[in-house]
């Protein structure tokens, strides 16, 4: 289960070079929420057993590092009043290493033990970025690590390299086994939570979303609408042509509703031929004109080779007081209510008239 960490700004769909989708950002999201009381606990560690019992030659040579934990620390817990809070927090964790570097050379500690340090930023990252990322930081980590054993005075690394090979080699190591769990983690969360046929979220992902989004619009005080949508007549196609056939129907229906959705439209098969759109930022208008869009887009072609249509209803909450059982419920209402006028055709919970197409305002959760 997802633990909110985003009181102060909406998920963005802006992608970053760390976060390239929205998917990756809900993930790492999901992971930072997970990540934060342990850093919080190593924090208090860090200053109670190591910072009192590094021998420092200097006394002002402990600033630099309680700077670092200091500016990590504030970059972990604020990092979500941003829209892309993964650069923030790459941010923290590349100046804490320099920090933390810079503190043991000029103390003269780069090499005794206290190079290993480097290591803990590193592991927090394994579990959170994906992997280009946490790559580019290890190599930065590695630059630090190298640079400091061998700029200052590298005889003494010639003469016992073991000073600068050994944290090297635990580094990563640390960093090649996380990267093994975090790509364990990324997999099993996708099995956990995608169509394994048509490789949209499934009914587990939109039960974990739905709870976030009621909350998002009381916040933000948005409306948020509901399409909810079902193959017609899907049983003669299987009864008539096949399972298999049937399959690759979905399948090419799935890619036809991907190609109109707005980037942060959130799109989900919840079981047999009926499938469900959140809208976020979006009302009964809006959800009506993406609706007819996405009714026309499936009749305009073939699909699997056969003449393929299918009926929406939709419905919304009102603005900032979003209740996901209740539109969907009544979404649903309009859903059998185009059934029973024919098919292929889209209806409002309400009962106005359908809307003609129009721009969709661009909000995003």
């Amino acid at each position: 289960m997802s633990v909110d960490v985003r009181p102060y700004a909406p998920i963005s769909s802006r992608p970053s070079w760390i976060c390239r989708t929205r998917a990756e950002r809900e993930r790492f999201l999901d992971m930072h929420a997970r990540i934060l009381p342990a850093h919080q606990r190593v924090l208090v560690l860090l200053i109670l057993l190591l910072v009192p019992t590094i021998p420092w030659d200097e006394p002002w040579a402990p600033v630099p590092v309680v700077a670092a934990m200091v500016g990590y620390a504030w970059a972990q817990h604020n990092a979500m009043r941003h829209d892309r809070p993964e650069l923030t927090i790459a941010a923290g964790i590349a100046v804490g290493l320099l920090m933390l570097t810079v503190a043991l050379v000029l103390d003269g500690q780069q090499h005794r033990p206290g190079l290993a340090i480097l290591i803990w930023p590193l592991v927090a990252a394994g579990g959170r970025f994906p992997a280009r990322v946490v790559w580019v930081l290890t190599a930065y980590a590695v630059a630090l690590m190298v640079g400091a054993a061998l700029g200052f005075d590298g005889g003494v690394v010639l003469r016992d390299p073991i000073v600068l090979t050994l944290p090297l080699a635990t580094m990563l190591a640390v960093v090649m086994m996380s990267s093994v769990i975090r790509e364990s983690d990324a997999q099993h969360r996708s099995a956990a939570i995608l169509d394994g046929l048509t490789g949209m979220l499934n009914r587990t992902a939109l039960a974990a979303r739905t709870d976030e989004i009621e909350h998002q619009s009381a916040i933000a005080g948005h409306s948020v609408a509901v399409i909810v949508a079902d193959v017609d007549h899907f049983k003669a196609v299987n009864d008539s042509h096949g399972h298999g056939v049937g399959d690759h129907v979905l399948r090419d229906l799935a890619g036809v509703l991907r190609k109109e959705l707005r980037a942060f439209d959130l799109a989900y098969r919840v079981g047999g031929e009926e499938f469900a759109v959140i809208m976020p930022g979006a009302d009964e208008q809006a959800g009506t004109e993406l609706a007819e869009r996405l009714r026309v887009a499936v009749a305009a072609e073939p699909i699997a080779g056969l003449a393929v249509t299918m009926s929406f209803g939709v419905a919304s909450g009102a603005p900032g007081a979003f209740a996901w059982d209740d539109a969907y419920a009544r979404a649903d209402a309009a859903l059998y209510g185009a059934k029973q006028d024919g098919r292929n055709v889209v209806r409002r919970a309400s009962g106005l008239p359908d809307a003609p197409a129009s721009p969709l305002p661009l909000v995003a959760y």
